[in-house]
């Protein structure tokens, strides 16, 4: 079927079939409802490509993440495809890998795909990103990460939500709060995240030990090395530790049950995260709760608003911060 044989089934013209398929314009409802029944009747699907050339723009947005399995991006994932999916729009996935070149290489192939959008959970910004963020003309927003071009960002409270977890455990007795983060090319979670930490120990007047600091990368492998390490280091053991992620956590965990440690009795543990790991997890894992599918509910409202050239508001300096929860578990003490 083509457009002219829709309209002459509809007993219209090939212009009015036109205008209702790429909704450009006006039509007597009358002849809009023939239009749709023979399309509904027909199947007839319009060509993407010669659709898209018609409105320019493709309906389609970019999504880059670093983990597709990783409880964060999938539930950003989720709120995105949600919020267009309900606006006729397709998503194209680029799993990264935690790949800084393959994040470089998923902003050319959506430029050459011509995707309508560019959503970007980000964990690292380079000097190579951002020169490709600035030549991309293609609207685009940040999720995880501030950056410098005025590119509309949403963002974790990441500092306050740390430094009121270690404020908790301070509460609960602990004193030496060990803490196990990542590298600093992260900057929310690496420093954010760390500082808060700290900070927190330093209003209480409580000395910075730094055989309590120690580093993973996300992975229930890593959280399980780095406890090791800090009690290889330690004489004087934590009596509390909080990893900047719920995975870290229980790796941290299972290390200290390998030491016949008992938790919460012995050593309180908490996290960040708060997805089903930390819910179903024995003992119930301490974290924080963010909203990941709100996050990324958020970013598809400012990227449709800037599609759509919504002058209502500055959109290029928008940050917009999520919220986040303290959901005490059964692992702390």
């Amino acid at each position: 079927m083509n457009i002219k044989e829709i309209a002459k089934l509809a007993k219209t013209s090939a212009s009015s079939v036109s205008r209702v398929i790429n909704s450009s314009g006006y039509v007597k409802e009358e002849v809009r409802q023939r239009i749709n029944k023979v399309l509904e009747e027909t199947g007839y699907r319009p060509n993407a490509f010669a659709k898209a050339l018609h409105s320019k723009k493709s309906h389609t947005i970019g999504v880059i993440l670093p983990k597709i399995n990783a409880t964060s991006s999938g539930e950003c994932v989720a709120g995105i495809d949600g919020f267009f999916s309900a606006k006729g729009y397709s998503i194209l996935l680029g799993n990264t890998h935690h790949q800084l070149n393959k994040e470089l290489e998923f902003l050319d192939i959506f430029k050459e795909k011509q995707v309508d959008g560019v959503i970007f959970i980000a964990t690292v910004l380079t000097p190579e990103h951002h020169k490709k963020l600035q030549k991309l003309a293609i609207p685009t927003v940040i999720i995880g990460q501030e950056s410098p071009n005025n590119i509309p960002c949403v963002l974790f409270d990441e500092y306050h939500a740390a430094k009121e977890m270690t404020q908790y455990l301070l509460t609960t007795g602990k004193q030496r709060i060990a803490f196990i983060g990542v590298d600093e090319s992260d900057i929310s979670v690496g420093v954010h995240r760390r500082q808060g930490y700290l900070d927190a120990l330093r209003e209480q007047h409580i000395p910075i030990d730094e055989h309590l600091l120690a580093k993973g990368d996300f992975t229930h492998q890593s959280g399980f090395a780095a406890c090791r390490a800090i009690f290889e280091k330690n004489t004087l053991k934590p009596d509390a530790i909080f990893a900047a992620n719920d995975k870290m956590a229980i790796g941290a965990m299972n290390y200290l049950f390998s030491m016949d440690l008992q938790i919460p009795r012995d050593i309180s543990v908490c996290g960040v995260g708060g997805g089903t790991l930390a819910q179903f997890y024995h003992p119930q894992l301490t974290t924080l709760i963010y909203d990941y599918k709100q996050a990324g509910i958020i970013a598809s409202d400012l990227l449709y608003r800037q599609i759509n050239k919504d002058q209502s508001e500055s959109i290029t300096a928008h940050k917009t911060w999520v919220n986040y929860q303290l959901m005490i578990g059964k692992s702390t003490q």
